[in-house]
């Protein structure tokens, strides 16, 4: 089962429960991601309650009390790897909600501000104003950016071009 099809349920659950979760959820998947935080997650030296704790630890006063139970919760389940599914799950039924039109770009490098806009102001008149939008960065696309929305994608990356180029001389 992929982590995605687990993360749902935990995602459908705090959406039903109530809102204003995206903020939370943000800063505790920024933390898992860092390489000591995940270390001890995916450490056996530790009962999983108490890599719960220790991680709820992290965030003394600084994240909600539901929140704190949430992940109460998922330590309980052995699901805090599951985090950064769970907040892209929960990010995708409020865009669904609140009719977002929900946008991914990967970059091979750190957009500008400038660009940042002007990439937006593109995407509004393509997908509409109400637009959610979220830059990853991937070096592995060389140079340029790849643009997702739903089922679609549009790739302006250099490797892309790369790959294309190579298929038709092939």
């Amino acid at each position: 089962m992929s982590s995605e099809t687990q993360a749902r349920p935990y995602a459908q659950a705090i959406f039903e429960h109530s809102e204003e979760w995206t903020e939370d959820l943000r800063q505790v998947v920024a933390v898992i991601k860092q390489p000591n935080v995940a270390k001890l997650i995916d450490s056996p030296k530790l009962a999983y309650r108490e890599k719960a704790e220790a991680f709820i630890g992290l965030f003394k006063g600084e994240i909600q009390k539901k929140t704190n139970n949430f992940l109460r919760v998922l330590g309980e389940a052995k699901r805090l790897s599951l985090l950064p599914e769970i907040l892209s799950e929960y990010q995708k039924l409020v865009a669904k909600k609140n009719k977002l039109n929900d946008v991914l770009i990967t970059s091979a490098f750190e957009l500008s501000e400038a660009q940042a806009e002007q990439i937006e102001g593109l995407l509004k008149e393509r997908y509409g104003k109400n637009l959610s939008t979220r830059v990853e960065i991937n070096k592995n696309l060389i140079g340029g950016l790849t643009i997702k929305s739903g089922d679609e994608v549009i790739d302006l990356s250099t490797k892309g071009k790369l790959l294309k180029l190579k298929k038709q001389i092939s």
